[in-house]
């Protein structure tokens, strides 16, 4: 389980961390303006991934301020979230949460609460880890990216993303589940990653018209055999058998009517031969990139 950093000059590490990973086109002098205040400061916009960022400090606390931007931002901005990080001790009050596994990487969590309830409803399919406090006590937040990754910005951006859509009163997007779970067979830094391959599957489906819709996405609808996929994202041996596993009963059970598709990384060897198609992907920045996929749905 997942624990909450707590120790001053760890946390101080942390958002060094955190500030020196963040990429962005600097804007000066932008005035940021929330429900209450507003202030006068640089931000940084993550151009690729449609938001911008700035670490303002506090008394207490650093607080990690974010807004939604597709377009470049201009001199006035509206705050979308905050991720507040308390400097020393821990604060179920405070809404960020720098946290720790048991290998010492370190995460970026949010508790959840927003200014309105139900952001645990509306992101169901978020990396939801159980966190254990200093005092003992256990919580469950949102695990928003770790510290060490080469794609925080784009998770960051997926957060914020997040948060503009339930403030703004949107539906939940639909669950681009595959058919092996992610959200609690992986470590949280391998679920953030298999998110981010989850989503730009989903997309290159939906360009060549495979989409089912909420309860069976990858498929297509009147045409058979149905794709269903199952995705690899560490290669751990637990993970590979069952998702060759769960492939192989479906063909069993549904015969012609399905056609199984494994979606694994491009660098992992220890598939051997498979009784049905692979899609290998790879890393082009922060984005997966699929090769072989028209030839596995052809």
């Amino acid at each position: 389980m997942l624990q909450v950093v707590a120790e001053p000059a760890r946390i101080d590490r942390a958002i060094k961390r955190l500030h020196g990973a963040l990429q962005g086109v600097p804007a000066r002098g932008v005035r940021l303006t929330w429900r209450g205040g507003e202030l006068r400061t640089t931000i940084h916009w993550a151009v690729d991934d449609g938001f911008w960022w700035a670490v303002e400090p506090r008394h207490t606390r650093d607080a990690l301020v974010l807004g939604h931007a597709p377009a470049p931002p201009g001199k006035r901005e509206s705050i979308t979230c905050e991720i507040n990080l308390p400097r020393q001790g821990a604060d179920r009050k405070v809404a960020g949460i720098i946290a720790v596994d048991a290998d010492g990487a370190l995460y970026l969590a949010h508790s959840g609460r927003l200014s309105k309830a139900g952001f645990r409803e509306f992101l169901a399919d978020g990396v939801w880890r159980d966190l254990r406090w200093p005092d003992g006590e256990e919580t469950e937040a949102l695990i928003v990216a770790p510290l060490d990754s080469p794609r925080l910005t784009r998770l960051l951006g997926r957060f914020v993303e997040s948060v503009r859509r339930f403030k703004a009163g949107a539906i939940p997007e639909p669950q681009t589940a595959l058919c092996v779970d992610p959200s609690t067979r992986a470590s949280p830094a391998e679920a953030c990653d298999r998110s981010l391959v989850d989503v730009a599957l989903h997309e290159e489906l939906s360009k060549r018209g495979v989409f089912g819709g909420r309860t069976d996405l990858f498929s297509r609808p009147g045409e058979r055999p149905q794709p269903l996929f199952a995705l690899v994202a560490n290669g751990q041996p637990e993970e590979l058998a069952i998702a060759v596993g769960s492939l192989s009963l479906a063909a069993a059970r549904n015969g012609p009517d399905v056609k199984p598709i494994l979606v694994a990384p491009a660098d992992l060897d220890a598939l051997g031969q498979l009784p049905f198609a692979c899609v290998r992907y790879h890393w082009r920045g922060a984005r997966a990139v699929f090769d072989g996929l028209d030839d596995a749905l052809a």
